[in-house]
């Protein structure tokens, strides 16, 4: 990689063993995206999508312009992660927290025509739920679903017991046990809802580029030029108020320093969050009178992954070691704009059930050092390159990841843990199986951006086992998670007295952070960059939201 206002840089991906330039395009590979006009918003973001199939997702880049495709049985208010009503009305859960009881919104249609009704919710519901469904991809597919309901039909853990039509208006859903955060999960991408009748015809071309992607949502897909552009045009027959934008262009473009020129340059109206430009671009966009550089509220964490499969990441002293010698603030200092600070908890501390009492490992080297030699007095073998995955597209915690990783393989040689950075091109799965032992890498730089305002999608996400990121076995799956934290999380997510769930998500966090599991690195205040003329705009704990933003 390099700066991209040099012409001879390019970015290849291997592809049947050979190394293909993906970008810059040749203008023969794709059609242009839409010009800029007072009706399309050109939004840029660092990578394409891999699906626009949200059931099947985890990226951002991927659930950004589902947002505006899609519709659930709730949503959340503008600016917060509060649910409130959208394809369903109104709802009411028994005594127990057992049975929820959803009233479906009337007049609704999929932008293929098929009705929104019952039957339409619970094929839905069936499709993510039972892997036995013909419409189920597999469970390794419905990644989300596993995170959020702890397992599918016939699971020991399920959430889900059963969804149920009542009448054509009206579905039941029955749990295992209460879950507290439940309304604000169905308020997420990952469990709106798709046309019945488009996934039939479709199979497993459905949400690709080869396919369609279709919702009940403001906009719907036009074009899908694969590395280049997502086009989405106006539902003219939505049911709720119409956009003003008649087109909203999502445009791929991998360097964040170009894209910040194609900004400057009135060639783009906005980029994402997820492609951030560094430090000196936001110091000049600030003081752009045709830019805006507008926060959205400090929700995510990046971290420093440890693949306790490894046996040598199994020793607790290896942990101590990495954590005290990772110098954060030095990574804040250098490479964020002031918009950042340290992380010492899993999930940001706006959250409740964060832990204020902890602690953080501090940075010292020496002690590092001292940590390192008790584990190989101890007979633990260090490897050496240990295998380190770096992403390879700027995201909302690591505008900058090229650099980031350097730091941190420079702050792990300085006590001697030697690392070889490995990026594969994105938007592969995050965590490419590299080794040939099939195992994921020993080390991970990744991150997390809440998706449902609840510490239930931020631990339970990476420590209840659905996850295995951190204990890869290279077998398909992962070892056990930490019994004890993944019980304590379950629970914790079923109990319904708040101050009670508060406490156990403070204790889950000590737990985390004394087993050293993995290292967090650091939460940011995301900037969203727009052109002065876009009005509008509300920043978002969870997601970019461009329904409504009008240009002048």
């Amino acid at each position: 990689y390099g700066d991209c206002a040099d012409p001879q840089i390019v970015i290849n991906q291997i592809q049947n063993g050979e190394y293909v330039p993906i970008w810059p395009k040749k203008e023969e590979a794709a059609k242009p995206a839409p010009a800029l006009g007072e009706e399309t918003l050109v939004f840029v973001q660092s990578a394409d999508a891999g699906t626009l199939d949200p059931a099947l997702e985890t990226s951002a880049n991927s659930l950004a312009p589902a947002t505006h495709i899609y519709e659930g049985l709730t949503d959340f208010e503008p600016g917060s992660t509060t649910p409130i009503p959208k394809l369903a009305t109104s709802w009411e859960a028994s005594e127990d927290g057992l049975e929820w009881t959803f009233h479906l919104r009337e007049g609704v249609t999929f932008h293929d025509g098929t009705p929104f009704n019952a039957d339409a919710v619970v094929f839905n519901f069936q499709r993510w739920w039972d892997p036995d469904n013909p419409y189920n991809l597999g469970p390794d597919q419905f990644i989300y679903w596993d995170y959020m309901f702890q397992g599918f039909k016939g699971d020991e853990n399920s959430v889900l017991a059963d969804v149920q039509k009542v009448d054509d208006m009206t579905v039941k859903l029955i749990l295992n046990k209460p879950n507290a955060s439940l309304l604000n999960t169905l308020a997420m991408e990952n469990f709106r809802f798709a046309s019945p009748t488009a996934i039939m015809e479709q199979g497993e071309n459905y949400g690709t580029a080869q396919g369609r992607a279709v919702g009940t949502g403001p906009f719907m897909v036009e074009e899908w030029v694969k590395e280049d552009h997502i086009t989405l045009v106006r539902n003219d027959n939505y049911w709720g108020e119409k956009p003003s934008l008649k087109r909203i262009v999502y445009r791929v473009i991998p360097d964040t320093s170009a894209a910040f020129l194609a900004l400057q340059a009135g060639e783009v109206d906005a980029i994402s969050l997820w492609a951030s430009p560094g430090p000196d671009e936001i110091e000049q966009a600030k003081k752009d009178p045709n830019i805006q550089v507008v926060y959205n509220p400090a929700f995510n964490v990046g971290y420093l992954g440890l693949n306790l499969a490894k046996p040598w990441l199994q020793n607790i002293n290896v942990r101590l070691a990495i954590a005290h010698a990772i110098d954060k603030q030095a990574i804040v200092d250098s490479l964020y704009p002031g918009d950042a600070e340290p992380a010492k908890e899993f999930m940001p501390p706006s959250l409740w059930g964060y832990n204020d009492a902890i602690e953080d490992y501090p940075y010292d080297p020496d002690l590092a050092r001292e940590y390192l030699q008790k584990a190989k007095d101890e007979g633990v073998e260090i490897p050496d390159p240990a295998i380190f995955y770096v992403m390879p597209v700027s995201r909302a915690y690591y505008p900058q990841p090229q650099q980031t990783g350097e730091l941190i393989q420079a702050m792990l040689a300085d006590i001697g843990i030697n690392t070889e950075i490995r990026s594969p091109a994105w938007p592969d799965p995050y965590l490419s199986d590299l080794e040939e032992d099939g195992t994921k890498h020993d080390l991970f730089m990744l991150g997390w951006v809440g998706d449902n305002g609840d510490p239930d999608n931020f631990l339970c996400v990476f420590f209840c086992g659905g996850d295995t990121s951190f204990n890869n076995d290279g077998k398909g799956g992962g070892l056990p998670p930490d019994e004890e934290i993944a019980k304590l999380l379950r629970d914790a997510v079923a109990q319904t007295d708040f101050e009670t769930r508060k406490s156990m998500y403070e204790q889950a966090n000590q737990l985390i952070h004394d087993r050293v599991i993995s290292v967090p690195i650091v939460h940011r205040t995301p900037p969203t960059l727009l052109r002065s003329n876009i009005k509008g705009y509300v920043p978002s704990p969870v997601r970019e939201v461009l329904t409504y933003l009008t240009k002048e």
